[in-house]
């Protein structure tokens, strides 16, 4: 059978109480019924499938609090993975632990085999929502109100369970969000596109960096506003002519100054001359000149270790690029076959011995091998995000250290322009007639000085302006690229409604003669946002049939996603609302026949896991059941209350 991916098949449930497993049943592709006497387990199992996949869950049934871990094993694109979670009616967002490989191994593996996930995201460590997502290939998207989506919000959209209220689209939330279900529809109707989702993170970084670059301006235009020149405009220009004026009278002063010293030492021959302050500006000079060499070689190890990480970082994107490719040529090596010899062209046998290389009978083990591969999927992720984490501090270190030689090389160039002068000009203890004029040559200093600091600062104004400007660019050209892809996913969103809507038009045909308007309906309509299915433009029904309505929405939304491959829906469901809302068992019987039917037209990987205290006789068969019917006395855990 074909798969369109995302596929989620879950392959067995495993509920733990201590080390002693309450419940441990195998779980098939298709169609599964969980059957039983009312109030015998059976929604205490579909809950127990919601949380080990990440879903949250706020009340827990007396049995189900005294059990304490939930493992699952669960098939992702063709990939075997086990999840584990513990469970505690105490504290919510309990991590994960994922397992690369099938549940047997996991009870032979090593703890370090197994990585343990928190429930949010932080700076150094992705949520185990986040592996998931990789494994499956969907993007990560972000809601602006609620952050980022999660495998919780994501299954609100898969498990139709009894508790939430019938008329509401997604499983109950107290704190629920509009446009976070909007986002959330969006995206299992493959209307979310990744480099939407890229662009509008970009768009808000940038945002943020162009905040700070404009407040960096105004600062700075506070500043040249006191210091500025109030009949010329303080400019690289003006910097420049003051440079020249002040350059021109030190040269004359400096002249005045040879001719004064020489004088003094023809007449005063005498003098005791000191060559202190020269020797301390020499040791200042090759002080700087040392951190000068060291803060360069500090910035460029930096500079260096910032290209070969961005190239590690992309070369693991790619690896797992390469992973997920190799899982679908491991999943489809066996069936390569081959009627001749390629070295000889000598006709082969017809060989069927199973796992193993039809030409050079070498034993293979695709299932092992994509245990591997699924394993260092979530391996490499975790490096990604450690990657990402380190490569920022060493960001900021490189800028700090750029900005340290830029200070170390304007005191070099002071110190070297002082030495210079006291060399031409050695200090005597006795030249009281100099100092006006060594007073008139550190005013010269200083004002260079000045115009240096004015210069960095003009400066500094040039290049936050023009950053300003590629950032606005930037902006414009990630927002005109959304635009057109938004276009592109509303025409996607479009198809997808409408497919969705014929396969629910199909369902309530086929529905007993019980609601009128379910016969031959004319228009469905339905809102991610807003929570709500209409028919016709009604919306109101008996809870019979409001129950089969939603119900068999979730029948059609995975219907639809089996047969149209942009669907980021994991083809994947769980149906717990018809029991207790006065459904008739012949109705329920009917129910159950549209989704095996559905089940059976389908040509791809899929899973539908039913609840039911009513299963119909053509579904009452080994493939179709989970487990044995439960009832009051044996309770699907076992638990003894």
């Amino acid at each position: 059978m074909m798969r369109y991916n995302p596929t989620l098949i879950v392959r067995r449930v495993v509920v733990y109480r201590g080390d002693h497993s309450v419940y441990n049943e195998i779980v098939h592709e298709g169609v599964n019924v969980v059957r039983g006497e009312n109030s015998s387990g059976k929604s205490t199992v579909l809950n127990f499938i919601f949380y080990g996949l990440g879903g949250e869950l706020s009340a827990w049934s007396t049995v189900a609090r005294l059990c304490t871990r939930v493992v699952i094993e669960v098939s992702i694109n063709g990939l075997y993975v086990t999840l584990s979670r513990d469970v505690s009616d105490t504290s919510s967002q309990q991590p994960m632990e994922i397992f690369g490989g099938p549940y047997e191994d996991s009870q032979a593996a090593a703890r370090s085999d197994w990585t343990r996930y928190p429930y949010r995201t932080s700076n150094n460590r992705e949520s185990f929502s986040q592996a998931i997502f990789r494994l499956m290939g969907i993007p990560e998207v972000t809601s602006d109100l609620s952050g980022n989506v999660t495998m919780h919000q994501i299954l609100r959209l898969l498990y139709a369970d009894q508790l939430s209220p019938i008329e509401d689209i997604f499983r109950f939330e107290r704190f629920d969000q509009a446009t976070l279900r909007d986002t959330v529809g969006r995206l299992l109707c493959g209307a979310y596109d990744s480099a939407l989702y890229d662009n509008d993170q970009r768009i808000k970084e940038i945002i943020k960096e162009l905040d700070v670059v404009i407040g960096q301006l105004k600062s700075l235009f506070s500043v040249l506003g006191k210091i500025g020149n109030a009949d010329q405009g303080l400019t690289v220009e003006w910097i420049d002519a003051q440079r020249r004026v002040i350059e021109e009278e030190r040269i004359a002063l400096q002249k005045s100054i040879e001719n004064l010293e020489q004088r003094l030492y023809e007449n005063l021959s005498q003098d005791k001359l000191t060559l202190s302050t020269q020797e301390k500006a020499y040791i200042e000079v090759r002080r700087l000149q040392s951190e000068i060499v060291k803060a360069q070689q500090d910035r460029d190890t930096l500079t260096l270790t910032i290209l070969d990480s961005d190239s590690f970082i992309n070369s693991l994107r790619s690896k797992v690029e390469a992973l997920q490719d190799s899982a679908q040529v491991a999943e489809q090596i066996g069936d390569v076959r081959f009627q001749s010899c390629p070295a000889c062209y000598a006709a082969l046998d017809e060989d069927t011995t199973p796992h193993a290389c039809h030409l050079c009978k070498t034993p293979f083990d695709s299932e092992q091998t994509k245990a591997r591969i699924a394993a260092l999927i979530l391996d490499i992720g975790l490096q990604i995000k450690q990657s990402e984490e380190l490569q920022r501090r060493r960001l900021e270190r490189a800028t700090e250290a750029t900005q340290r030689v830029s200070e170390l090389e304007a005191l070099w160039r002071q110190s070297t322009h002082q030495l210079n002068s006291l060399q031409r000009l050695p200090s005597s203890e006795t030249r009281e007639q100099l100092r006006e004029l060594q007073r008139r040559s550190g005013y010269l200093d200083r004002q260079v000085e000045d115009l240096e600091q004015k210069a960095r600062l003009v400066a500094a104004v040039r290049d936050l302006s023009e950053k300003r400007e590629g950032l606005e660019s930037e902006i414009s050209r990630l927002r005109s690229s959304n635009n057109v892809l938004r276009a592109q996913q509303q025409t996607r969103l479009s198809i997808s409604y409408t497919k969705v809507a014929e396969e629910l038009k199909e369902l309530l045909r086929n529905d007993l003669r019980r609601q009128d308007i379910f016969e031959d309906p004319k228009a469905i309509n339905f809102t991610f946002g807003e929570n709500k299915i209409s028919v016709d433009g009604e919306n109101y029904f008996s809870a019979s049939s409001r129950a089969i309505l939603k119900s068999s929405f979730y029948l059609a939304f995975l219907a639809a996603a089996t047969k149209k491959e942009f669907f980021r829906h994991p083809r994947f469901c769980m149906i717990d609302t018809l029991e207790n809302m006065g459904v008739e068992t012949i109705r329920s019987h009917n129910f159950q026949l549209q989704l095996l039917r559905i089940s059976k037209e389908s040509k791809v990987e899929h899973q539908i896991i039913y609840a039911t205290a009513m299963i119909a006789p053509e579904l009452d068969e080994e493939q179709f059941t989970v487990g044995a019917f439960s009832t009051s006395d044996d309770k699907t855990v076992d638990i003894e209350l």
